[in-house]
This record gives structure tokens, C-alpha cells and sequence, in this order.
């Protein structure tokens, strides 16, 4: 993560973040086309990069401007350095979201390289026809991941609350 956080990335953690979700980087750019018109219009704001999601996030006067694409829906992601900017662009199978920024290499590489790990990392999550794993289980290893860093403090008492709820 980046300096201070701006106005956008406040408004995001006060009205975007959900219980046991957690910031872990976020860079200052745009979305859209200068001369675009419509959905294509310029909106400058900010990717947020939480542990489930990829956002983008703009709070203005009049309104704001949220676009969230689930880590567990990308299918694809792209990379591309052009005239001084750099472009990062989430595929899924069914949308995808193109965020420009003009922020160092090192930057862009470590939010690019945050997402990757977060994409393909490991996860407490089973495919639905798995079968269901005991809570204790699930405890266990959700406990491991904590201990492997993996999760932080905060987000491994909130999916162990989210598990023991559904006792």
C-alpha cells in the first residue's frame, strides 16, 4: 500500500468494506477514456485490492462510482506499460475492468503481484461439490493459514466467527 491513504480509499474502507474483508493495496488512477462518453467515460479514483475483491472506487459531490469484480471470477489478468502510464486489466468470463495509473513500476509491480498471490493463494474456500469439512476442520486450517501469514489477526477472527455462527 501506498503513502496516506486519499479521500478515496477512506471513503471505501467507511462505506465499501465488508466485515473480515481487508485492504491490501490500492493505487491512484483512472478508469474509462479521456474522450469516452457514457460507461466509457474518464472517472479518476482509485483500485482498491482487498482480500476478496478488486475494486474501483470514486467518491465525488455528486455521486460515486463503485466497480468490484470478486478475486474468484478473474480469469485473466494483463499487464501493460504505455507512453508513461500502466495499465491493469481484470478478465472475466463475462466482464472486465481496465484501470490506468501513473504510478512507479515498483508500485504498480507490487499491487500486481499482491493480486496474483491472492488469486491463486490458498484459500479455506472448497468447490461446492467438495464435501463439507467439519467446523473443526476448518478452524484447523484456518488457523494454519494465520500462521503461515496468509491471514492477518483481524481477518482470520472474522472467518472464525463467520464458522462459528454457522454452528
Amino acid at each position: 500500500m501506498k503513502g496516506k491513504d486519499n479521500a478515496h480509499v477512506i471513503g471505501f474502507r467507511e462505506n465499501k468494506l465488508k466485515p473480515g474483508e481487508a485492504i491490501k493495496a490500492h493505487l491512484e488512477g483512472w478508469i474509462g477514456e479521456m474522450m469516452g462518453s457514457g460507461r466509457n467515460t474518464q472517472r479518476n479514483g482509485q483500485f482498491v485490492l482487498t482480500n476478496e475483491r478488486a475494486c474501483f472506487y470514486r467518491k465525488g459531490f455528486l455521486g460515486e462510482v463503485f466497480e468490484t469484480i470478486p478475486l474468484s471470477k478473474i480469469t485473466s489478468v494483463e499487464t501493460l506499460s504505455r507512453l508513461g502510464y500502466r495499465v491493469l486489466r481484470l478478465h472475466t468470463s463475462h466482464d472486465d475492468l481496465a484501470f490506468k495509473t501513473f504510478e512507479a513500476k515498483d508500485v504498480f509491480d507490487d499491487l500486481y503481484q499482491k493480486l496474483e498471490a491472492l488469486r491463486h493463494g490458498p484459500t479455506i474456500d472448497r468447490p461446492k461439490s467438495a464435501p463439507i469439512d467439519s467446523p473443526a476442520d476448518l478452524l484447523s486450517r484456518l488457523g494454519q493459514l494465520r500462521d503461515a501469514g496468509v491471514l492477518t489477526e483481524e481477518e482470520f477472527k472474522a472467518k472464525k466467527a463467520e464458522i462459528l455462527a454457522r454452528i
